[in-house]
C-alpha cells in the first residue's frame, strides 16, 4: 500500500499532528499537512510527506476554506482529517461540497458531530437515555438562580463550546454567580451550569472507533493525572489502564447514538460513589492521541481503513504507557503546589514504559517548536488571561 493512500492533516500547529503523521506514515500513507505558521508540531516534524503554509482560520474562516477547496481541486487527496475544533467545525459545515470533489472526510456524521459539540445538548441527551452525567442546566443572565437552585453549589459555568478548558468558571456562591452575570462584559450567552463533581484530582479519556455495523475497535483508557490549566484542561501526564465501567458506557453511548467513526469521551469519577460520569465527547482526533499509539492502537489508521474500506484493522491494547506532554507539564511544575509533591515525581523523565506526546528522539524538532509556539501564546495577554483563569 506504500504511498497509495493520500492523507490530508489540518491544524499542523495541534500537538496531536506529530503523532497522527507518524501513526499514518508507519502505515505507509501519503501524508500532507497544513499549517498556518513553519513554527509548529506540523512543519516540524520529518514524518509528512508533504507540508502547506496555510491562512490562519482563526483570522479569517473564509479564506481558509476557499484556500482549502482550491488546494483540493488541483492535489488529489483520499481523506481530510481536522485535528482541531476550528477546521472540524467548518469541515463538518461543508461536508457537501467537499465530498462532491471526492474526497472522504474522516469525523463522525454530521448530526451526531453537532449533537457532541454542543455541550448542552449532549447533556440533555444523557438525561434523557439514562447516561451517568454532571447535573446540567441552561442558564442566562435571566434564570441564573433558579437554575443554580437545580444544580446546587460549587459549580461550573460552562460554555456549549470550548476547547482545553477555556470559558469554564468555577463558582462557590450565589454571590459569585450573580457577580458574573450582572457583569456586562462577561459572556451571557450559549452557557450551562453543571453541578461539580467531588473527585480525586484525576479525570479519565476513553477513545474509540464504532463502525457502521456497530462494530467497535479496542477501547483505550488514559488516566490523566496532571493537567493544565490545573482547574481542568489539557493532560500533561497521562497513563492507559483498564477501567471497564468506562468502557461500558462509553459503548453504550455510541450505540444510543447511532455514532460511526472516532470518539473521545471525558469522564470524571465521583469520589463519594466511585462511579463515572460523561462529562464530554470530543468527535475529533484529541491532544492525547498518542496515549493509545504508544499502547498499541493506531486510531489514524483505523478512521481510514474504515472510512475507506468499510474495515476495522485487528489490534491489541496494552496498558500502563505513560505520556507526558512536556511544553504543557513545565507550566503545570510552575503554576502548582504540588510540584514537588505530585507522583510520579515531576523530575523523572526517563523510564520504562514513558514516552513523550509532543516528540521523539527520532522527530525531535517537534518539541522544540511546541516549546517556541507556548511561549509566543502565554506572551499573547488575550490568550493568557483566558487560560490563566484556571490556575
Amino acid at each position: 500500500m506504500k504511498n497509495s493512500v493520500r492523507i490530508l492533516l489540518l491544524d499542523g500547529q495541534t500537538v496531536q499532528a506529530f503523532s497522527v503523521a507518524k501513526a499514518l506514515k508507519k502505515c505507509n500513507m501519503h501524508v500532507t499537512i497544513f499549517c498556518d505558521n513553519i513554527i509548529s508540531y506540523g512543519y516540524a516534524s520529518r514524518y509528512p510527506d508533504k507540508k502547506v503554509k496555510c491562512p490562519s482560520i482563526k483570522k479569517s474562516s473564509a479564506i481558509y476554506n476557499s484556500f482549502l477547496l482550491n488546494f483540493l481541486k488541483i492535489n488529489p487527496i483520499d481523506l481530510i482529517m481536522p485535528l482541531f475544533d476550528d477546521s472540524a467545525d467548518l469541515i463538518n459545515k461543508n461536508r457537501i461540497e467537499i465530498e462532491k470533489l471526492g474526497v472522504k472526510i474522516g469525523l463522525p456524521p454530521k448530526n451526531q458531530y453537532e449533537l457532541a459539540r454542543n455541550k448542552s445538548l449532549l447533556m440533555e441527551f444523557c438525561r434523557n437515555n439514562n447516561i451517568p452525567h454532571p447535573i446540567t442546566v441552561p442558564v442566562d443572565k435571566n434564570n441564573y438562580k433558579s437554575a443554580a437552585s437545580s444544580v446546587g453549589f460549587p459549580l461550573l459555568i460552562k460554555p456549549d463550546k470550548y476547547s482545553g478548558a477555556i470559558g469554564i468558571i468555577h463558582i462557590n456562591t450565589i454571590t459569585e454567580l450573580s457577580e458574573y452575570f450582572l457583569n456586562p462584559n462577561n459572556n451571557h450567552q450559549g452557557l450551562s451550569l453543571q453541578s461539580y463533581v467531588n473527585h480525586s484530582g484525576y479525570y479519565y479519556n476513553a477513545m474509540l472507533y464504532r463502525s457502521r455495523e456497530g462494530l467497535f475497535s479496542e477501547v483505550v483508557i488514559i488516566k490523566v493525572i496532571r493537567y493544565f490549566p490545573i482547574k481542568g484542561g489539557t493532560g500533561s501526564y497521562n497513563e492507559t489502564v483498564n477501567f471497564p465501567k468506562i468502557e461500558k458506557i462509553s459503548k453504550d453511548t455510541l450505540n444510543k447514538l447511532n455514532w460511526v467513526g472516532f470518539a473521545d469521551i471525558d469522564f470524571i469519577v465521583d469520589e463519594d460513589t466511585a462511579e463515572p460520569r460523561l462529562i464530554e465527547i470530543n468527535p475529533r482526533i484529541p491532544a492525547c492521541i498518542h496515549s493509545a499509539y504508544i499502547s498499541g492502537v493506531n486510531f489514524p489508521q483505523i478512521i481510514v481503513f474504515d472510512t475507506l474500506y468499510n474495515k476495522i484493522p485487528n489490534q491489541i491494547y496494552i496498558p500502563k504507557k505513560k505520556t507526558r506532554y512536556m511544553a504543557m507539564d513545565v507550566l503545570w511544575f510552575i503554576f502548582s503546589k504540588e510540584r514537588m509533591k505530585t507522583k510520579p515525581s515531576w523530575f523523572k523523565l526517563f523510564g520504562r514504559n514513558l514516552y513523550y506526546q509532543d516528540g521523539s528522539w527520532s522527530d525531535p524538532l517537534t518539541m522544540v517548536a511546541g516549546i517556541l509556539m507556548g511561549l509566543v501564546k502565554y506572551l499573547n495577554p488575550s490568550y493568557s488571561s483566558k487560560k490563566l483563569k484556571n490556575i
